[in-house]
């Protein structure tokens, strides 16, 4: 009775702890500038994101230059809020034109050009608008419950834990980030290579910056990230529209009735399952590194299907098929954030653009962020629910000009304007030419790196992660006194036999794609 008496008394305090920390957090983020900024993030990623060619990684990029002056919660949750926007955005292009807005949006095409053929687009946006914000809510929820137990959970981690599982993650996204896994350990020690430039964190001496003053503090995040992300899809985006004619093609058929126009109650409320199955998809693989939403949209489709009355309608115009793959992909938005708050890993290319976000206002995430900034990370969960009420209006909006917003905007316009705005965002930083010359240098390294089929994602993951693994493996070494069986505690055996096992799965399946 003791026993119990004693776990009812830490539960109840748990509760109470965490209701106070969320009552903080509402207080923090609910101001008007915060939630206006909300709408306007969600509204600038589903503008870009239903342009075709705009990766999710760029739009977040782009307006990343943005957010220096703002406070951190602010501009945090502009970047959650663009990066949200941004995903279901994607639908809008794929459904009007079988052409995914971004990459996350593929699944979305199979059944929404379908729709769009047979003149239920309208119904076909609203659908994928509810399922978006549905599934993207299931594991926001899931997410703000379990995020605080596993940051307590993180504080058992030292600097031998933390190099096992930096070297994990890297393996992990390394591996899964393209068809050859060797390319994608190349491009990850590229990416160390790169991050290795500028002053040792431990000795103060330079390393790699042949005398110049401007490489001393390293390469530039964001020019290095604008570069590798944006420059080459502009270059292969112009090219492609001046083969295009500068235009998109759309040619959407009319509606026959109302019926076509309009998403009925019965229709949504059996795709309702799937909405919730499809969040719950995002959030289990959102919390595994390098895998995202693309993956996540086509394992809730699948599932979707196999659980459906009418599986053969899958494929040729299922509002279920919808449903499942826009909640998929978005059920991954607040799951990514989890490693990346409690461990300071990044689970995607996106969280690794946070994580350089969060280290530009001096912030270090990882359980310690639990201790010192918990209004912080209870303002993040705030802001993770407002993106998806904003979703919801932005989206209702959205659709009545969906058409207008996927073509209506020649791509020989707006992607000149999107390299204007490249250069002024590495340039509004540090105000330094230098910044533009790192852009212009990883934009053609970028471009090269996509002609020779190298993935540019484990190359990010790796610059970002290589001080956290470098600090983790001398700052063991030096408390041993360069022992390296320090390395060797229980949780970081764990990581170590992770890896092993990683490595030999990405080399089976590298191997059995060569023989085929």
């Amino acid at each position: 009775m003791d026993t119990l008496a004693l776990v009812w008394h830490a539960v109840i305090a748990y509760i109470d702890t965490y209701v106070h920390n969320f009552g903080v957090g509402i207080a923090y983020f609910f101001t008007i500038k915060n939630v206006l900024t909300v709408f306007a993030g969600v509204a600038i990623g589903t503008f870009f994101g239903a342009v075709p060619g705009m990766t999710i990684t760029m739009s977040v990029a782009l307006v990343m230059p943005f957010t220096f002056n703002l406070e951190p919660l602010t501009a945090i949750s502009l970047l959650l809020a663009v990066y949200v926007g941004a995903i279901y955005g994607g639908s809008i292009s794929a459904i009007l034109l079988n052409t995914p807005g971004t990459p996350a949006a593929a699944c979305t095409c199979m059944d929404g050009f379908a729709l769009s053929q047979k003149g239920q687009a309208a119904k076909a946006l609203q659908m994928a608008n509810w399922a978006s914000c549905v599934g993207d809510l299931t594991s926001t929820t899931i997410v703000i419950l379990i995020c605080p137990l596993l940051g307590s959970a993180a504080l058992y981690f030292n600097s031998p834990e933390y190099f096992a599982l930096v070297l994990f993650s890297v393996t992990i996204i390394g591996g899964l980030s393209g068809q050859s896994m060797v390319k994608g350990l190349i491009a990850g020690a590229l990416g160390f290579l790169v991050a290795m430039v500028g002053m040792d964190p431990f000795t103060g001496l330079g390393r790699f910056d042949f005398g110049s003053l401007e490489l001393t503090k390293g390469f530039s995040f964001v020019p290095l990230l604008i570069g590798l992300f944006a420059i080459p899809e502009v270059i292969l985006q112009l090219n492609r529209s001046r083969q295009m004619d500068g235009q998109a093609r759309i040619n959407v058929v009319e509606a026959h009735s109302k019926a076509d126009k309009n998403l009925s109650w019965v229709e949504f409320k059996g795709s309702f399952r799937h909405m919730v199955r499809g969040g719950i998809v995002g959030l289990i693989l959102g919390l595994i590194p390098g895998l995202g939403a693309t993956p996540a949209s086509f394992v809730s489709y699948e599932r979707a299907r196999r659980n459906s009355p009418h599986p053969e309608l899958f494929g040729k115009g299922s509002l279920e098929g919808v449903a499942a793959a826009e909640s998929g992909n978005n059920g991954v938005n607040g799951a990514t954030l989890v490693p990346l708050l409690t461990l300071g890993i990044p689970g995607d290319v996106i969280t690794a653009v946070m994580l350089g976000a969060f280290m530009i206002f001096d912030l270090k995430p990882g359980p310690m962020l639990f201790v010192e900034h918990i209004d912080l990370i209870f303002g993040l969960f705030c802001a993770l629910i407002m993106c998806d009420v904003a979703l919801r209006v932005v989206g209702v909006i959205f659709i009545r000009y969906a058409e207008k917003i996927a073509t209506g905007i020649p791509t020989s316009i707006i992607f000149p304007a999107i390299l204007i705005l490249c250069v002024f965002g590495s340039y509004s930083i540090n105000n330094s030419l230098f910044d533009i010359f790192i852009m212009v240098t990883f934009g053609v390294a970028g471009y090269f790196m996509g002609l020779f089929e190298i993935p540019t994602v484990p190359f990010l993951i790796a610059f970002v992660l290589a001080p956290m693994l470098e600090k983790g493996l001398r700052r063991s070494l030096t408390i041993s006194g360069g022992d390296p069986t320090i390395l060797l505690s229980p949780i970081a055996i764990v990581f170590y036999v992770l890896t092993i096992l990683a490595v030999i799965s990405l080399t089976r399946g590298f191997l059995s794609r060569i023989k085929e």
